[in-house]
């Protein structure tokens, strides 16, 4: 009956298609986004890294941003490059309690997921502390990963926990943030075993919180590791989050 009630809601009275969710102008195209500021996304297409699936200028298998690094998960795709006014939205998104905006991303997520990664029959997330889930109130991960699942039926489980809060990942090199990481997550060995594993995220920088999450979770006994974010900063694109 509840969920009956929210359904109702979303689409009579709180129906995220009836404006742009960018520019919150008036929106009759039946989509979450305007055509004006749909043509403003950069999306992730053909030229991209067959690895880590940022956006390159040519495909590659492996581009300077992933060489070398990330290897610990089998594959990575993002929708978006991150820049304006994705940028903005996931800010939003992570910081501002616009919680609302997990829907929207994850519709956006669901074709590059369903292209990809088929076989996945476990989505997972990047975890937080009790501290930071307290401050913010939410976890953003969580909840995009909890959207796909509705969209797409596959469980989500936490295969992991933070067990304590590390520095700030944004001011820290690649290196700085695999040592920053590399004791404060806890995996939940008997859930990650035998899985076929997708971790959702909101973005991809460096992929070190997604390389050190893969690495715990197969040698938990995972048979696979994939990534997911809505977006990806690129070796094109050096302002990082």
């Amino acid at each position: 009956m509840k969920e009956k009630i929210v359904k109702f809601l979303k689409q009579n009275i709180f129906n995220l298609k009836w404006t742009c969710n960018a520019c919150k102008e008036e929106n009759f195209n039946g989509e979450y986004f305007c055509p004006t500021c749909e043509k403003q996304f950069v999306y992730i297409l053909e030229n991209k890294c067959d690895h880590c699936g940022r956006l390159t200028s040519k495909p590659t298998l492996f581009c300077d941003d992933c060489t070398g690094k990330n290897i610990e998960f089998d594959t990575a795709r993002s929708v978006y490059e991150y820049q304006e006014p994705i940028s903005s939205l996931i800010k939003g998104f992570k910081y501002d309690g616009k919680r609302y905006l997990g829907e929207v991303f994850a519709s956006k997520m669901l074709k590059v997921f369903l292209s990809n990664f088929s076989s996945a029959n476990v989505l997972t997330y990047v975890p937080m502390t009790e501290t930071k889930l307290k401050q913010r109130g939410y976890n953003q991960s969580k909840l995009l990963a909890e959207e796909l699942s509705r969209l797409t039926s596959v469980e989500v489980m936490e295969l992991a926990i933070k067990k304590k809060d590390t520095k700030a990942q944004a001011t820290l090199s690649a290196k700085e943030r695999k040592k920053n990481l590399k004791t404060s997550f806890k995996i939940n060995k008997k859930l990650a075993k035998d899985k076929n594993v997708v971790i959702v995220d909101d973005v991809l920088t460096t992929g070190s919180t997604a390389d050190v999450l893969a690495k715990g979770f197969k040698d938990a006994g995972a048979k696979s590791v994939n990534v997911i974010t809505l977006c990806s900063v690129s070796f094109l694109n050096k302002k990082r989050v």
